[in-house]
């Protein structure tokens, strides 16, 4: 009877053997050109291997192959790049799709509605909501009087140790704080936030770049402080900074009375502290053309709802900044100081990561990332910098190594392109498919429904 049943087990071996697919469940990407983020060449007919969210395994085909029982996609004849990071958003909820539609899959997000953004960032997380992976702050902490409604007001070290620890019960992921804050309260700050682990954004107004990156600040948001480290004597930019639009017209207009030998200074001292630049080009661009009629009606305003587009409210928005024909010219001329720091502090070795501050007014989500990296490459970079700015460098600054890269073991958040993006920067618009954490979508699925229109 034994010798029977062994028999029988032998006979039906490959059958049971024939059933087990080790492909099972797993997605082959295969055929592409893999730009992965690593800064490495570009992977040849590349083969990207998907399960569980995650890329299981990448490289040529004579390296890796694809399991028998797996879903086969052909890509032949495209490019795949990692998925888009956007360093500097200010979120709401409409414009979840319309970054997943852009092909950006992670967002960090540097302010907002307490809330709101821990509601987003939950039902993200628990899948009730299709949306980019959400990096929140929080309120922003700021000095006495705030600058902007909902932003916590600290008026003594105190209270600025507190606001880092009210933001490590939220599980922020950065602490961003603003221009009201002065040495006095950041350099408490900084030590509660070393002590627990948490890292600090900053708009500043009241600190120069160079003390704020020594005390431990991670990144500077709008290059924000690089004016005040390369003026002699910043002083009269630190009163001006008492009002917010006071201080961001004046510092706005004043990179374009640095010279190259102050720069050089600057971008060598903040490349020794290892902190970041969040540039947003794209928001100096659109205040120095407020008043620019065909400037805004060449925006791309697809998805952007009409009652945010009216709420906007540019004329309401030139009268409360105070803006005036030379503070719009004054703008226009800083802007190749800021593309010529950039190119100090990047060729010196510092960390430059994309971030459009979208949706503020005239900066709609998406769209505004890709023209940031266009603005980068017209400042100097070259397309394969840019690409990692929004990448790579992008996802350093959220201090992660599964995002913004495409290795063993990173997030299947990558897309599909119909043309180099190493060839022309703007072919980073031109996204076929977006794989987000391992399931592939058309971007057209994330405009269902949107009301937005480009203005006439």
């Amino acid at each position: 009877m034994t010798k029977v049943v062994a028999a029988v087990l032998l006979l039906a071996l490959p059958g049971i053997s024939g059933c087990l697919k080790p492909g099972k469940g797993k997605t082959a990407y295969v055929g592409a050109t893999v730009i992965d983020g690593t800064g490495a060449p570009p992977i040849l007919d590349g083969v990207i291997i998907v399960a569980d969210g995650r890329i299981e395994q990448i490289g040529p085909p004579d390296l890796v192959k694809v399991p028998r029982g797996a879903l086969e996609m052909r890509l032949d004849g495209r490019w795949v790049i990692p998925g888009l990071i956007d360093a500097h958003v200010h979120l709401e909820r409409w414009a979840l799709s319309r970054y997943l539609a852009y092909g950006v899959t992670s967002v960090r997000s540097m302010g907002g509605d307490r809330d709101s953004v821990v509601a987003l960032r939950n039902a993200i997380l628990l899948g009730t909501e299709n949306g980019p992976r959400l990096y929140i702050s929080g309120p922003m902490v700021d000095g006495r009087p705030a600058t902007w409604p909902g932003a916590t007001e600290v008026r003594n070290p105190n209270q600025a140790r507190r606001a880092v620890d009210d933001r490590v019960l939220l599980e922020a992921s950065q602490i961003k704080i603003y221009t009201k804050i002065d040495r006095r309260l950041l350099e408490p700050l900084m030590a509660e936030a070393g002590d627990l682990h948490i890292p600090v954004a900053a708009h500043l107004g009241k600190v120069d770049a160079v003390t704020a990156a020594r005390l431990g600040v991670r990144s500077l948001e709008h290059m924000s402080g690089v004016v005040e480290s390369s003026l002699p004597d910043p002083s009269r930019l630190y009163r001006a900074h008492n009002d917010f639009f006071t201080g961001w017209r004046l510092s706005g207009r004043s990179w374009s009375a640095l010279d190259s030998a102050a720069l050089d200074r600057t971008a060598t001292a903040l490349v020794e502290t290892d902190v970041a630049v969040v540039p947003t080009l794209v928001l100096y661009e659109a205040f120095g053309h407020l008043s620019d009629r065909e400037f805004i009606a060449q925006l791309d305003l697809a998805g952007v709802p009409e009652s945010v587009q009216e709420a906007w409210d540019v004329p309401d928005l030139i009268r409360r900044a105070g803006m005036r024909s030379a503070d719009f010219a004054g703008f226009r001329a800083s802007r190749s100081v800021q593309d010529r720091f950039l190119r100090i502090f990047l060729r010196a070795g510092g960390i430059v990561a994309a971030g459009s501050d979208s949706p503020n007014q005239l900066l709609p989500p998406g769209a505004s990332l890709h023209r940031e990296l266009e603005l980068l490459v017209a400042a100097g970079l070259s397309t394969e910098e840019a690409l990692l700015a929004a990448t790579r460098e992008a996802a350093r600054v959220l201090d992660s190594d599964t995002l913004g890269v495409l290795r063993p073991g990173a997030v299947a958040d990558f897309l599909v392109l119909s043309a180099d993006p190493l060839e022309q920067i703007t072919n980073t618009r031109l996204i076929e498919r977006l794989v987000l954490r391992g399931e592939s979508y058309h971007p057209d699925e994330f405009k269902t429904g949107w009301e937005g229109r480009q203005p006439q």
